[in-house]
């Protein structure tokens, strides 16, 4: 107990002898405070005592009771970065390649960009070990603008966000210049000597002169030849039911009899004849349709092949450039031929050079002010059919397979579609599509998600900042539409079929998210041609079956124009 008090005793001492002290303390710094200006108010003359005692009753009293930190406000004046050409992600090799261009001779760029370039690309694409056939593995890992060096020529740059693209096509103006076909453009400008290498390879003035030519003519002929076009549609429907199986099914052959019924309408509207390609079962007979149908459908596989792979066309001869060369002569023989009979049908019949009914596209074209030779016509009837026939083929083989796949959707379009008769809607095409709203949505959103032509090119006219990149001019943009079609920040639910999203006014979708037939200037010509052909087939099959489809899901190739990766075996069910 004793031991306790005396410590409790000694607690109490050293307490109160904080106390005490602390108190001093306070006195002393009011004293130092008090003094400093008794100082400052006697003595203003005497400078250097002043300062001294203030300094030292500053630093004390600063000691004892800190001021709070005062930190300046100062207004962001930060311009946005913008990161050089050289900062683009990209392949490595390819990059690490381009410090040689200085050493690569004339002679053999050729020989080094078609393998270096297109070999190194490729081993790019198989080291993620992926599927080598989809541009999203290039921006899953460099982002969404991708730079591809090419060790001895301009670069390429691929972008995938609907805003880049959007900028590529604002800022492209009148005369908007795209890569060209250059396996054609070879053939024609030094296999055939031609001065004119199609309309996809004119650019600026000329290439407005040259549409003009082409387009009046062209919406004149669709009009022209609905009924065609709608007996056409009934011969395919008819065939469907006699090339089906004990199960209602296709197995094999629709890719190719859709596409016989597209060069059938496309023959209607280009040369007003009737192919009748359906009809035909040996396409290899000695008729001129049927030549023209065989040289069409292996020309377009030559040229898939010179514009895809390694190029090494443009080196020396392959089997694939031969076989372009080949076949392209045979088309471009033929048409020739047919555009001298509507030449000739002109001259006897017309003496004032009025355009007949017999062929109005061709008749405009060589009776127009500024006259079109046979050779320039043939090139352009050549691009119509290539590009045309093929790109249909694909947009309606997919269309149909998504129609088949969800039902939910073939509901509502049958409802839609059930009582229309697109015979009485000949003279208004434009009317039949404002009444089928659905339909449209669904060919939009087939579209989509697979479009014909799932890359598309510009070449920039002057300098451009994409993600904070500058892009300088000359270089070769590819847009990968079907990546960006399928990027969730366009599209909710962006993988899905689902056609209601073309039909919402809200909608906040982009407006170039989807652009199979181009944007801005050099938008397709063919595009009225083909969303009025898919219209017409498609109420056709619809209101003779219900289509079903029970195997795997189809993707569309990446190929130059994309076909589907499987076979169509679709049920075409009649209705009763």
């Amino acid at each position: 107990m004793i031991l306790g008090k005396l410590k409790y005793g000694q607690l109490f001492i050293k307490k109160a002898y904080l106390q005490n002290r602390l108190f001093s303390l306070k006195n002393k710094r009011l004293q130092t405070v008090k003094s400093i200006e008794v100082k400052t108010t006697d003595q203003p003359g005497d400078e250097n005592s002043v300062h001294v005692v203030t300094q030292k009753s500053e630093e004390l009293i600063s000691d004892l009771f800190p001021a709070p930190r005062i930190v300046p406000m100062v207004l962001s004046t930060k311009e946005p970065v913008v990161l050089s050409f050289d900062d683009v992600p990209g392949p490595k090799s390819l990059k690490y390649m381009s410090t040689f261009r200085q050493y690569i001779s004339e002679i053999g760029t050729q020989t080094i960009a078609s393998i270096l370039t297109a070999g190194l690309n490729i081993g790019t694409y198989w080291q993620s070990k992926k599927n080598a056939k989809s541009f999203s593995i290039l921006f899953d890992k460099y982002g969404p603008v991708v730079r591809f060096v090419n060790p001895v020529g301009g670069d390429v740059v691929l972008i995938n966000r609907s805003d880049h693209i959007q900028k590529v096509y604002t800022m492209e103006g009148e005369h908007p210049v795209r890569s060209a076909l250059d396996s054609l453009e070879k053939y024609r400008t030094e296999h055939r000597n031609h001065a004119y290498g199609g309309i996809y390879t004119v650019y600026g003035p000329e290439w407005i002169r040259r549409r003009s030519m082409v387009d009046i003519p062209l919406q004149s002929a669709i009009t022209q030849h609905i009924q065609g076009i709608c007996e056409s549609s009934n011969k395919l429907t008819q065939k469907l039911y006699n090339l089906r199986n004990y199960q209602d099914e296709v197995q094999k052959d629709l890719e190719k009899e859709i596409n016989k019924w597209a060069f059938d309408c496309m023959g209607l509207i280009i040369f007003s004849k009737k192919f009748a390609m359906l009809d035909t079962e040996l396409i290899n007979s000695q008729c001129d349709t049927s030549w023209l149908y065989h040289s069409l459908e292996k020309a377009s596989e030559a040229i898939a092949k010179c514009e895809s792979g390694m190029r090494l066309w443009k080196l020396f001869n392959t089997p694939a450039w031969y076989s372009l060369v080949k076949n392209c002569d045979t088309l471009d023989n033929l048409i020739g031929k047919h555009i001298l009979e509507v030449e000739q049908t002109i001259s006897l019949s017309y003496e004032n050079d009025t355009i007949t009914d017999a062929n109005r596209l061709i008749g405009a074209m060589l009776l127009g002010e500024d006259k079109m030779s046979i050779e320039d016509i043939a090139t352009v009837l050549m691009d119509m059919l290539l590009i045309g026939v093929n790109t249909i083929t694909s947009a309606v083989s997919f269309l149909l397979y998504f129609i088949a796949k969800h039902q939910r959707v073939q509901r509502l379009l049958y409802q839609e579609i059930e009582n229309v008769t697109p015979e009485s809607n000949a003279d208004n095409i434009t009317n039949l599509r404002g009444t089928t709203p659905y339909l449209q949505a669904c060919i939009k959103e087939t579209l989509r998600l697979a479009p014909p032509i799932p890359l598309l090119t510009r070449v920039l006219p002057k300098n451009i900042v994409l993600d904070k990149y500058n892009i300088p001019r000359g270089t070769l943009i590819i847009m990968a539409i079907q990546d960006a079609a399928f990027k969730e920040n366009n599209y909710d639910d962006a993988a899905k079929f689902y056609p209601e999203r073309w039909l919402n006014i809200d909608s906040n979708s982009h407006a170039v998210a989807s652009i199979s037939f181009g944007y801005g200037a050099r938008k397709c010509l063919g595009q009225n041609i083909a969303e009025t052909m898919i219209t017409l087939l498609t109420i056709k099959i619809l209101q003779k079956y219900k289509l079903e489809y029970h195997y795997g899901d189809i993707e569309p190739t990446r190929s130059f124009i994309a076909k589907p990766s499987k076979p169509l075996k679709i049920r075409f069910i009649d209705r009763i």
